[in-house]
């Protein structure tokens, strides 16, 4: 009896310190990815050059251009993306399968500027694309709002890189509007807080 409640004990200290390792393990591992955006977007945002003012024309060119003067990168696990004019978004990032790539659209919506279109590739392509879209369909099968949140993570990294992509003030207040509207503050504070 005195031998099997050691065991227990000693096995609770075991688990308690591997839960302690695993959590200090995934908080250096998320810091090192900040830090790494944050030196990213940093480098990039001094380098970008001004979008012309004329409209891109709703091509794949368009995208290729945009790919480019905003130096946006594909990241492993993500296809190139490609221009869908039956798209209703700006942009879309769907998974098609366990361990396939994630595959990027971008809709004719995205197309009122190079700013925009700049932006909705890096909403895609710098954001979602390196979310993992695992623990978000587990948040949102547990009530917590997985999508609610990721998309808010994109579109609060759209409003933080207006500079980058020279978005006018218009462009902003309208993304900002988008994200209140669909995934409320509010709403995920008050869902979360209910569980």
């Amino acid at each position: 009896m005195l031998l099997s409640q050691a065991v227990r004990l000693l096995l609770m200290r075991v688990f308690s310190l591997t839960l302690l390792f695993v959590s200090s393990a995934c908080i250096f591992l998320a810091r090192k990815e900040l830090d790494h955006r944050e030196h990213f977007a940093h480098v990039i945002r001094e380098n970008t050059p001004q979008p012309p003012m004329s409209k891109p024309p709703m091509s794949q060119e368009s995208v290729d251009l945009a790919m480019k003067m905003f130096a946006i990168e594909i990241p492993e696990g993500a296809s190139y993306p490609r221009f869908d004019p039956d798209l209703e978004d700006r942009g879309l990032t769907t998974m098609n399968g366990w361990g396939k790539e994630l595959e990027v659209t971008v809709g004719p919506a995205a197309f009122t500027s190079w700013a925009l279109l700049g932006s909705t590739l890096a909403h895609e392509l710098e954001v979602h694309c390196r979310q993992s879209f695992f623990l978000i369909r587990v948040k949102d099968m547990m009530g917590l709002n997985g999508t609610d949140q990721a998309e808010r993570e994109a579109y609060l990294y759209e409003l933080t890189n207006s500079e980058r992509f020279h978005l006018k003030t218009a462009d902003q207040l309208n993304i900002r509007a988008t994200m209140d509207y669909y995934y409320p503050m509010a709403r995920l504070s008050e869902e979360n807080s209910a569980q």
